[in-house]
C-alpha cells in the first residue's frame, strides 16, 4: 500500500483523485429538501471552500495525534450553529496514548475540554463525546495555571477522560464581551512521545488529501440533514429541545442545552422572542443561515448574550429579529436573509425554559 500510495504522489494521481472526490461534495447545493434560493447556494458555494479550509488544517496540515497541537478553526469557517461569542480549539489525539495539556486560565468567561469522536470525514462513525471537563473541575494554581492528564485510563488530579474511538480534544471558550476578556493559553504533549515530528512520508499524501475532501463532503451532507430533520421537531419560526443523547452525539458540552428552530420571514415580519432566562452561568441568542452557519457577526447584531441583552424588571426579555431595525434594544438583523437556522443556549442552568415565539408585523414594532 505504501508503494502504490507513494506512486499515485509521483505520478500526480493523488491530485487528480482529490480534485475528482472534491467535485461530489457540490451535490449538497442541489439537495432539493433544503428549498434553497439562488442566494442560499452561492452561500452553499462559500460555505464548502470553508469546509475545505477545516478539511486542510485538520488532515493535511496536521503533525497528527503523536505530535499535537491546539488549532484554532481557521477565520470565518463556521459549522453546526458555531456560536459567535466562541473561540474553538483542537488537537488531534490517538485513544491508545496518554497526553499532558498545560494552560493559563485568562479571563475568558466560560472555558470546557472535551473529548470527542468527531471525524466528519467518516460522517457514518461519528460517536460524540466521553469524557468532559469545565472550569469547576479543575484543579486551577493561585496564578491562573492548571494541568490537565488525558487517558483511558483514570489519573488522580485533573482528568479528561478518552474513549477508545476518541480522535480529538476540543476547548470551548466562551466570552461575554471579547474586547474585555483574554482567552486561554494552553498547549498539549504527548506522554513519553518525541516532540519533534518526522518528515513529510509521501506515502501519507494520498490519505491526507482524500480526508480533506471527505471531511468537506461529509460536513456539508450531515448538518444539511440535522436542518432538514428540524423540520419535523417543531413548526417554523419556534423550537424545539433535543434530548440529551442526542445532543452528546453531535458533540455537545454537557452543560449545555440548546433549543433549536428554523425561521422564516418576510421583509415586512419580525420575530418575537419572549423568554425568562434561568439562574445560569451565561445564555445567548443567535442567527445562522439554512446551511447553519452563524451569520456575519463581524459587522451585523445577529447574536446576543446574558451580558448583552437588555431584561425587563421581572428578569424577562424580549428579542426582535427582523430585516429592518424597528428600534429594539434587542434587535437581531436577518443580514439579507429570508430563512435560516436559530437558537438559545442555556449554560450551567438550573432549568431550561421554552423560548415562546410569534410572527407580527414589523409596523407593530414601530
Amino acid at each position: 500500500m505504501s508503494n502504490e500510495a507513494s506512486e499515485k504522489v509521483a505520478s500526480g494521481e493523488a491530485w487528480t483523485d482529490f480534485c475528482e472526490l472534491l467535485k461530489k461534495a457540490g451535490d449538497v447545493l442541489l439537495r432539493d429538501d433544503l428549498t434553497t434560493s439562488t442566494f442560499d447556494r452561492a452561500e452553499g458555494h462559500r460555505y464548502l471552500t470553508r469546509l475545505l479550509r477545516a478539511g486542510l488544517t485538520s488532515f493535511a496540515e496536521t503533525t497528527g495525534p503523536q505530535h499535537p497541537v491546539f488549532r484554532a478553526m481557521p477565520e470565518l469557517v463556521k459549522m453546526g450553529l458555531d456560536n459567535p461569542d466562541n473561540y474553538y480549539l483542537s488537537a488531534p489525539v490517538d485513544a491508545r496514548s496518554s497526553y499532558r495539556i498545560r494552560g493559563q486560565r485568562g479571563s475568558i468567561h466560560y472555558m470546557s475540554f472535551a473529548a470527542q469522536n468527531q471525524n466528519f470525514a467518516a460522517r457514518d462513525r461519528i460517536t460524540g463525546g466521553a469524557g468532559h471537563l469545565n472550569d469547576s473541575d479543575l484543579d486551577i494554581a493561585a496564578d491562573g495555571s492548571f494541568e490537565i492528564l488525558v487517558s483511558q485510563e483514570e489519573q488522580p488530579g485533573s482528568w479528561l477522560r478518552m474513549a477508545p474511538d476518541t480522535r480529538q480534544v476540543l476547548l470551548r471558550q466562551t466570552f461575554l464581551d471579547k474586547s474585555r476578556e483574554t482567552p486561554v493559553e494552553v498547549s498539549i504533549e504527548r506522554i513519553d512521545g518525541d516532540p519533534i515530528p518526522p518528515p513529510l512520508d509521501p506515502a501519507r499524501v494520498p490519505g491526507l488529501l482524500m480526508g480533506s475532501a471527505m471531511y468537506a463532503m461529509g460536513c456539508a451532507q450531515w448538518f444539511a440533514d440535522w436542518v432538514i430533520a428540524m423540520r419535523d421537531k417543531a413548526p417554523m419560526n419556534t423550537f424545539h429541545l433535543p434530548d440529551e443523547e442526542n445532543h452528546r452525539l453531535v458533540g455537545g458540552d454537557p452543560n449545555i442545552r440548546i433549543w433549536l428552530g428554523l425561521w422564516e420571514l418576510a421583509d415586512d415580519q419580525a420575530l418575537v422572542i419572549e423568554m425568562t432566562p434561568p439562574d445560569c452561568q451565561y445564555w445567548n441568542f443567535q442567527l445562522g443561515n439554512i446551511w447553519a452557519e452563524s451569520l456575519d457577526y463581524r459587522f451585523r447584531r445577529v447574536h446576543i448574550n446574558s451580558g448583552q441583552a437588555e431584561l425587563r424588571d421581572d428578569g424577562s426579555v424580549q428579542l426582535v429579529v427582523s430585516s429592518k431595525d424597528p428600534g429594539h434594544p434587542n434587535w437581531m438583523d436577518t443580514a439579507g436573509h429570508a430563512h435560516g437556522t436559530m437558537c438559545v443556549r442555556w449554560v450551567l442552568a438550573d432549568s431550561h425554559p421554552e423560548p415562546k415565539c410569534r410572527v407580527v408585523e414589523l409596523s407593530e414594532l414601530r
